[in-house]
């Protein structure tokens, strides 16, 4: 397992999508409270402006900012954790990487962990990363959070967020080529996305998840989302589960 995970980071590395990763995750987290912050401010100096706006724009205030903040990072990411590793499965089949590996005395599983783990490493990086510049901004701009209640948030954003990387290696395995893949990813996206219209869904739905982290960050009083969280573990497990079960039975 050792093996194939710097071999994955190593790739990660010199396909410069570790970088590109973090750089826009970080950008997505220090953005949200810079744009809540000086819009209002940028607007006001620019001509044209209808009259009258500025009066009717809230005033900025720390919650504002974070909705930005979660917002940002859970849209961007969500695009970053299906177009990053898209190819991770396919792509090596096609190329005959995969066969290469695999005649070595390594098994598949350990082979598709190794991916799961190394993607997550990476989101894990930028949301960190995020999180601290973020944190910093919001308190110089508005006001210091409590840490505990934003480490549990970014804790959320990355759990919502595996959830995505661990759909997408489960499409690029099913898959013949990256873009079914990304297609495939898109589309339970949106299917989420509707199921949470029905109210007695959204509850239990991985989208609860931002809510819940929003409610510990600003301390305001809400039902735990366990629901939501033990609805999105059970997803990544079994799309890890899932494609191994499919992988397994492939021709490589």
């Amino acid at each position: 397992m050792q093996t194939l995970l710097r071999k994955e980071l190593r790739e990660q590395w010199r396909t410069y999508r570790f970088l590109v990763v973090v750089a826009v995750l970080i950008v997505s987290g220090m953005i949200g409270p810079l744009s809540v912050k000086y819009l209002p401010l940028i607007l006001a100096q620019m001509p044209g402006v209808p009259e009258g706006l500025m009066e009717v724009m809230p005033e900025p205030d720390v919650a504002m900012a974070v909705d930005e903040y979660v917002q940002n990072l859970s849209q961007l990411g969500v695009i970053l954790a299906i177009l990053i590793p898209m190819a991770a499965v396919v792509g090596e089949k096609t190329s005959g990487t995969a066969a290469l590996i695999l005649s070595k005395p390594v098994s598949r599983a350990v082979f598709l962990g190794a991916k799961l783990i190394a993607h997550g490493l990476i989101f894990f990086a930028g949301i960190l990363l995020a999180g601290l510049g973020g944190y910093y901004y919001l308190g110089i701009l508005f006001e210091w959070l409590t840490p505990v209640g934003f480490l549990a948030l970014n804790g959320l954003l990355m759990t919502y967020l595996m959830m995505f990387l661990a759909i997408t290696l489960f499409a690029s395995t099913i898959s013949r080529s990256q873009f079914a893949a990304a297609g495939i990813s898109f589309g339970l996206l949106i299917f989420l996305s509707l199921l949470g219209a029905v109210p007695s869904l959204s509850p239990y739905l991985p989208t609860a998840l931002m809510a819940w982290g929003r409610a510990l960050v600003l301390r305001l009083d809400v039902e735990p989302a366990w629901g939501a969280l033990g609805v999105t573990f059970a997803i990544i497990v079994s799309a890890f589960l899932g494609g191994l079960l499919v992988f397994r039975h492939q021709e490589i």
